[in-house]
């Protein structure tokens, strides 16, 4: 006996979402059937909602539910200090530090010549003028960039901890 169409329809969408293979999907889908139709129809208006209201800001390419967003549109914070991020998902870690004063630029993306993205690749819709007509300085730049494996590299392989390497006596 096979799987109604409607379920396995939902097992081939839920597999399309990062990190959710064939096993999970097919979990995830059978939860939603034993889950009570009130709490699907909200999961279902969570996701509607957001594809409608929430989108990139056209100066920084934050998320936001209001163009421009509330970092671009603040008064408070300074607009000559950029700090230049991947993913939106960074400027959240960045802004829990309560540290940085500044304004945000969102690449969304990696430049990553091995796997064939380059600049062009990256989402450049933006402007930087600001709202009220003023220009942004780009005077200072800070990267703010998760450190993954792909960038840290192994310092043992690289030779720069040597001499922090344990010594192993049999």
């Amino acid at each position: 006996m096979s799987l109604p169409e409607p379920l396995i329809r939902l097992i081939e969408e839920l597999q399309r979402l990062p990190g959710i293979g064939p096993k999970g999907a097919q979990r995830l889908a059978f939860h939603l059937l034993r889950t009570p139709r009130e709490q699907t129809d909200r999961l279902a208006d969570a996701v509607r909602e957001v594809k409608e209201r929430v989108t990139y800001c056209s100066i920084c390419s934050n998320i936001t539910d209001a163009d421009p967003c509330g970092y671009c549109r603040s008064e408070s914070r300074d607009h000559h200090v950029i700090c230049v991020v991947e993913e939106p998902q960074n400027v959240s870690a960045i802004e829990k530090t309560r540290e940085f004063k500044g304004v945000y630029h969102v690449l969304m993306g990696a430049l990553s010549p091995l796997q064939g993205i380059g600049p062009d690749d990256l989402r450049r819709n933006h402007s930087r003028d600001q709202p009220d007509g003023r220009r942004r300085s780009d005077r200072h730049l800070p990267r703010a960039a998760p450190q993954t494996a792909r960038r840290q590299g192994d310092p043992y392989r690289h030779g720069r901890a040597r001499r922090q390497r344990p010594r192993v006596r049999r």
